[in-house]
Order: structure tokens, then C-alpha cells, then sequence
């Protein structure tokens, strides 16, 4: 008995999860991971998160912190809990569209731990010929329990100061 809870408890854990207009994710691998987060975060006018998947992808102690030029030209930095960037950055249905896709991806692995650094195009409505920022993501995953989990996501937009380097472009 003890043995089938057990495996139905790993089961569980490894099953892909459904998002947003019942798209479903492999958590088990590192693309299906990146691709539910940048979907779930994604959408038209009027969208709201599916706080249930975008929970999921995260460990339960997970940070969300970006880098800023302040007005006065200084680096700023702010970082939040998955549930403290939803209610103080999203805050219910977006007022206009917001889709962010991946450009390009550079991935470091070692046994359990992953640095993804994750080139990224934003915009406004999903047909926008050309995104409104670009930057990258720096995401560190753990796998555990046959699947994986964002540990945190530093990002920062490119800038004419901050272009994104060759090598993180597509193609690079």
C-alpha cells in the first residue's frame, strides 16, 4: 500500500501541467518549463494570470528581481515572492496586451542545477512586427522530485547603454 501512494505521489509531480486556454506543459524538461513560464505571464487585453500555473513553476521560496536605471542614472533593484510580483505587479486583468516570447536561450547544467539565461522580446499585442523591449532573463532551476523548478529570474532590459551582447541574440 505504502509503495503505490509513493508512486502515485512521484506521478503526480512529473504529470505536465495545463495552463491558461488548456495548453499543457512538461515540467519535466527544461523547455517546457521555460515555455509555461513566458506563456503563463502572456496574453491580450483583459488577461489574468492562471495563478494556479504560475505557482507551480516556482520553488516554494522563489524570487522574481530586476535591475533598473533609476532617474537620477544609478542602478535600482527590486525583488519579489511569485505571490508578491502577482499582486503588485500584475494585480488582476491586464489593461492592455502583454506578450513576452523567448529569442534565444544559453543553458549551463549540472546534475540538479540550471542557469538558463534567456533572451526576451516584448510586446504589446502578439502581431506587433517589432517588441517594445528586449532583455534577457537569467533563470535558476532546480530539478527535483523528476521535474523542474524556477528558484529565481533576474532580468534587466537592454538599453543603449546595455545593448544585449551578440552572443545572447538569435543566431549568436
Amino acid at each position: 500500500m505504502r509503495r503505490h501512494q509513493l508512486a502515485l505521489l512521484a506521478l503526480t509531480f512529473a504529470l505536465p501541467v495545463a495552463a491558461q486556454n488548456s495548453v499543457v506543459y512538461d515540467l519535466t524538461t527544461i523547455e517546457g518549463t521555460i515555455e509555461a513560464l513566458y506563456h503563463v505571464i502572456s496574453g491580450p487585453e483583459g488577461f489574468e494570470i492562471d495563478e494556479a500555473t504560475f505557482h507551480s513553476i516556482f520553488t516554494d521560496d522563489a524570487r522574481l528581481s530586476a535591475t533598473y536605471i533609476t532617474r537620477e542614472g544609478s542602478q535600482g533593484y527590486i525583488s519579489w515572492s511569485p505571490a508578491e510580483y502577482l499582486e503588485s505587479v500584475w494585480n488582476g486583468p491586464r489593461e492592455r496586451g502583454f506578450f513576452e516570447v523567448e529569442a534565444a536561450r544559453t543553458v549551463e547544467e549540472f546534475d540538479n542545477i540550471v542557469h538558463v539565461f534567456s533572451t526576451y522580446e516584448s510586446r504589446w499585442n502578439e502581431d506587433d512586427e517589432e517588441p517594445f523591449q528586449r532583455g534577457i532573463n537569467s533563470i535558476q532551476m532546480v530539478k527535483r522530485d523528476g521535474r523542474y523548478y524556477i528558484v529565481s529570474i533576474l532580468w534587466q532590459g537592454e538599453s543603449a547603454d546595455a545593448p544585449i551582447p551578440t552572443e545572447y541574440l538569435p543566431g549568436g
